[in-house]
């Protein structure tokens, strides 16, 4: 109602500047909450990010080291079987693959069962992404090949893995689905390489009694720098693990060498590996590390398609409004 020509209210009346200035004051926590609020989920989703991505770097370097590792003892496995003249049935790779395997398992056993079983298993699941991709892009199988076919190294390596301690790498049968009917030799395939390294080491060592130390051969290690895109990453991967040094002299150490061998990593076309006994050396290609590296992000890529293929479905024990999660298996 009006009174004496002015208007009142039981309410006070705020002129502009003061609800500026006041309500500005009463809006000042709830805006101060928001950003707080906003910069926590911005700098959580960050640091998520670095965590994932961290971890993504730790995975490709772990595989790409241990796929590393696994050819060059296979290559190592040649200059033995060239050098000391082991009799061998059957076809050399497939030797070669069979030491290698008992030469890196050996190896990591002072690294405990949980890191031996990554290793291996990266090496493995290298396998058979190569065959996957192979499949993929439609190409043929290379039947007539002086190596088994991906897929066959990938099961023969879970064969070896598991039956070195059936008991023990159990796991191994479900990450690998290597059959039961191959599972059950294992053990004896196992037994059978682990014996023929034993003999390797026994004949290595009972010529090398008479051999000084002044004049054993060495196994030299020689880097060209890797002209990749991320060539001076892997570079440094190699060089600070020290892998190639330390297989370079386990080698030299236990097993008879009538010459020197040199190991050298090199920039060349092609992603390959290989023994050559003319020139006593062994040619790592930088393109194969590369490599690597590329099977390492095809497989998290792969792990991430899997998780996003996960979906809701309706469980028919329960009831309708009971999910069950599900993951595709393609």
């Amino acid at each position: 109602m009006r009174m004496n020509g002015q208007q009142t209210t039981s309410q006070r009346m705020i002129p502009p500047a003061d609800i500026a200035t006041t309500g500005g004051r009463r809006l000042y926590p709830c805006l101060c909450m928001i950003m707080l609020a906003a910069f926590f989920i911005f700098t959580a989703g960050h640091s998520s990010a670095r965590e994932t991505r961290a971890s993504n770097e730790e995975y490709e370097r772990l595989f790409v080291l241990a796929n590393v590792e696994f050819t060059l003892w296979h290559e190592l496995a040649h200059v033995v079987i060239w050098e000391m003249k082991p009799p061998v049935f059957g076809r050399e790779e497939d030797a070669a693959d069979n030491l290698a395997m008992i030469a890196e398992m050996r190896m990591q056993e002072s690294e405990g069962e949980a890191g031996m079983l990554e290793k291996l298993q990266a090496v493995a699941d290298g396998w058979k992404m190569e065959w996957r991709l192979i499949q993929e892009d439609e190409l043929e199988n290379a039947y007539w090949d002086l190596h088994a076919l991906e897929i066959q190294r990938y099961y023969n390596i879970a064969c070896l893995v598991y039956g070195a301690n059936p008991e023990k790498h159990a796991v191994i049968l479900e990450a690998t689905q290597l059959p039961t009917d191959r599972a059950e030799g294992c053990r004896d395939e196992y037994a059978m390489a682990n014996h023929a390294f034993d003999w390797l080491l026994s004949q290595g060592s009972h010529r090398m009694k008479d051999y000084s130390a002044i004049n054993r051969r060495v196994i030299s290690v020689r880097y060209e720098d890797n002209r990749s895109i991320e060539g001076e990453k892997l570079d440094a991967w190699l060089k600070e693990s020290g892998l190639v040094e330390r297989l370079a002299e386990a080698v030299a150490r236990r097993f008879y060498l009538p010459r020197n061998v040199e190991i050298s990593f090199e920039n060349c076309p092609f992603a390959n590996a290989a023994w050559n006994a003319e020139t006593a050396n062994i040619k790592f290609c930088h393109s194969l590390v590369n490599r690597f590296l590329y099977l390492a992000r095809e497989l998290q890529k792969d792990r991430l398609r899997q998780a996003e293929a996960s979906f809701w479905q309706p469980d028919a024990g329960n009831s309708e409004h009971a999910y069950r999660l599900s993951l595709r298996k393609d």
